[in-house]
């Protein structure tokens, strides 16, 4: 995994060069809304969005490190970080810890933590805005509103300690968290500027690595710890969670994780040596720790 794992760091060091040049810095007026923006946004993290977004670019023709490719990267990792901190807020998980760092509300109080998220999201489509690329925007969009994550939050909220089947935790996974990195591998796909049977190969890729991700999300909290995970381990069941090892267990858990692995293996067939670095991002969705 060595390849892939100086890859992400590679994509990881130029986003968050971009992040530190387009973010306000924590001495600008009002400082409390720059700290929150920039505490949680450079808390940590593996990058892996932008990762998956630079490596679709490449293996549809793009160059590594295009830097209207940079700033979309940047640009979901701030609504990425934007999502957890709401999902942390006291209404929400109301969780102590991200990335083992206190959560945002801890950190900065609960309106601070509230409208730094609010703010992150704002700015991001500002520079998504600055790629110039209507279809990014749109495409980004879809996948955070009320058929994407908005939408997937919502049942995750409404079915918290109660029974539910395995259709419904379908939809909260493929919406909550499948659709934003299924977008990230779209908008690669889009400014490369590929045809339209390979925007459709990526997609399906792009839904089943971002499902197999929470799948396995939903794994390590059973069977990781605190300091592995970051957070909080075994939170999930403690809230009544809506969960893949809820549901089916956790040996069938692990079999549909490896089955969407290979099931995104099979979308990219089509890239052959080109589609590598997308196969190893798969390989390591299915094998990281946290």
């Amino acid at each position: 995994m060595s390849d892939v794992k100086a890859y992400v760091k590679r994509v990881a060091a130029l986003v968050e060069q971009s992040l530190d040049r387009v973010m306000e810095k924590e001495s600008a007026y009002p400082q409390s809304i720059h700290g929150v923006m920039r505490y949680s946004v450079f808390a940590g993290g593996k990058r892996i969005r932008p990762a998956l977004m630079m490596a679709a670019f490449e293996a549809c023709g793009g160059r590594f490190g295009d830097e209207k490719v940079l700033l979309a990267g940047a640009a979901f990792e701030m609504l990425h970080t934007f999502s957890l901190i709401h999902d942390d807020l006291p209404c929400m998980d109301d969780d102590d810890f991200r990335r083992g760092k206190p959560t945002a509300h801890r950190a900065f109080g609960e309106a601070t933590a509230v409208l730094g998220g609010d703010a992150l999201c704002i700015f991001a489509f500002e520079c998504l805005s600055r790629t110039g690329r209507i279809d990014i925007i749109e495409e980004t969009a879809k996948a955070l509103g009320t058929r994407g994550m908005i939408g997937g939050q919502v049942v995750d909220v409404e079915s918290e300690g109660r029974a539910v089947d395995r259709a419904t935790v379908d939809f909260i996974h493929t919406n909550k968290t499948a659709a934003f990195i299924r977008a990230a591998v779209r908008c690669g796909v889009l400014f490369a500027g590929a045809p339209v049977s390979a925007v459709d190969r990526l997609t399906s890729y792009g839904n089943a690595i971002g499902l197999a991700f929470q799948i396995v999300d939903d794994i390590l909290d059973e069977e990781g710890t605190t300091e592995q995970l970051g957070k909080d381990a075994g939170s999930d069941r403690e809230k009544g969670k809506a969960t893949y090892p809820a549901v089916v267990g956790m040996e069938e858990s692990k079999r549909c994780a490896e089955h969407l692995i290979e099931q995104a293996h099979g979308d990219i067939a089509f890239l052959a040596d080109k589609g590598r670095m997308l196969g190893e991002l798969a390989d390591y969705i299915r094998t990281r720790i946290n």
